[in-house]
């Protein structure tokens, strides 16, 4: 099992992408609420939005005006990174509907699954940490996601459909690792929608924590309201309901996934950002 704690003394960017060819398994609720943990933990953080569906830039508070930069203009043309800055630390690329067309933009560019990868060396050494939101489903832009990074997590609802298309996933996961990316890693299973008093939320845990081949991550994503109701108010859980279930199951995933402990303010820190950035738009 690969381990997953960092040597803070030794740190380098790490870059990791969420996937999951099956959607409504909460990768934009991941990453979004991942990263904000990161950043309170107080590491700088870039967030990247590769879905077409634009979720995740909806909750970061992404409203696209003529002229705005996002992934696909970064992706395509020699411009300056679209870096968009949600809180000091905190920063996103967005994405857009353009992303839509894409993949037949892409199908004719050279090495064209490393495009991210060649953009990100401009901007990653400015960052502690880059997460990265990918669409369901296999495609090049996902290819991208997993060359440019150094580890892969894949969010697994506590379902029995948990399982359908895992093993098609792994093997895309593979042949990035065989073909272009030997060192990226998969750091694990993050189970979501957990519910403890469920048999198949405990069937489908003992499943995947028997399996060899990927490692489980310990922490466990409880079922929770609170990540339904956040997004109509561009806001994270941290943000909307600090005192929630879902804010301390994603504050244990980043203590894993980093070895560091919270701070005591932890549940002030985003509710604190979101203010000053809500007094700062008042004045102007």
């Amino acid at each position: 099992m690969p381990s997953i704690l960092i040597d803070n003394e030794t740190f380098m960017t790490k870059i990791i992408s969420f996937l999951n060819h099956k959607g409504g398994v909460a990768k934009t609720t991941t990453c979004a609420n991942l990263a904000t943990a990161l950043w309170i933990l107080g590491k700088k953080v870039l967030i990247i939005d590769t879905d077409q569906q634009c979720n995740l830039s909806g909750v970061l508070g992404f409203s696209q005006k003529e002229g705005d930069p996002t992934l696909s203009d970064w992706l395509k043309e020699p411009v300056p990174a679209p870096i968009y800055i949600r809180y000091d630390g905190l920063e996103y690329i967005p994405a857009s509907k353009a992303l839509r067309n894409m993949e037949a933009e892409l199908l004719n560019k050279r090495s064209r699954e490393t495009i991210l990868a060649r953009k990100l060396e401009q901007v990653k050494g400015e960052y502690d940490y880059v997460v990265i939101d990918c669409a369901p489903g296999d495609s090049v832009l996902n290819d991208n996601a997993l060359s440019a990074s150094d580890a892969v997590i894949i969010p697994t609802e506590c379902s029995g459909f948990s399982l359908q298309g895992m093993q098609n996933l792994l093997l895309a996961i593979r042949e990035i690792q065989q073909e272009i990316n030997p060192n990226l890693q998969i750091d694990g299973y993050l189970l979501v929608k957990y519910d403890k008093q469920t048999k198949i939320a405990k069937e489908v845990s003992r499943y995947f924590e028997k399996q060899s081949e990927v490692p489980t991550l310990k922490t466990r994503i409880r079922k929770c309201v609170k990540f339904d109701e956040s997004p109509l108010g561009h806001q994270t859980i941290f943000e909307y309901a600090p005192d929630s279930n879902g804010a301390e199951d994603y504050m244990r995933l980043a203590e894993e996934l980093t070895g560091l402990k919270r701070p005591k303010d932890w549940k002030k820190r985003a509710m604190k950002a979101e203010e000053e950035n809500r007094a700062e738009e008042e004045e102007n």
